[in-house]
């Protein structure tokens, strides 16, 4: 939990600087209410790193860049169960770097509703039974199981 008595500026401010600077690759979409992947917005180096994808490469396109042939459907269609019902998503599935080769992926997809009181955790937790705007994707390659 973040200090409450921090500026709104500095606390924004430190956590750019824990997501850029994060091991996970996190990346974060647009909530398209349809049911359907929305754009990417951001993703930090991690992702760079795991995917091989230039940030550039991938912002303003889905997630679904990153899946291919051996992508389990049935854990997508999961995911946008879990979303939809406003519930946070974990997960893995088979996805490609940008060079073809396959990687298992281990993530937790979060929906983040606006909360533009600044008030305490009871308002946050109130604000989830709002639609997400957005969902932020903490991933990894798996560990060996």
């Amino acid at each position: 939990m973040l200090d409450p008595d921090l500026p709104d500026a500095f606390a924004r401010h430190l956590l750019t600087t824990v997501a850029a600077h994060a091991f996970n690759a996190l990346t974060i979409t647009r909530a398209t209410g349809a049911g359907e992947p929305g754009e990417i917005v951001y993703v930090n180096d991690a992702f760079v790193d795991l995917t091989g994808y230039e940030a550039d490469e991938v912002i303003g396109e889905t997630p679904g860049v990153l899946q291919g042939p051996e992508t389990e459907q049935e854990v997508l269609d999961r995911l946008g169960q879990k979303l939809g019902a406003g519930e946070v998503f974990h997960g893995r599935a088979t996805n490609y770097r940008k060079d073809g080769s396959e990687f298992t992926m281990e993530w937790k997809v979060i929906p983040v509703t606006e909360d533009e009181t600044g008030a305490g955790q009871e308002e946050v937790d109130a604000a989830l039974d709002d639609e997400p705007i957005y969902h932020v994707a903490v991933q990894r390659e798996a560990p060996d199981a």
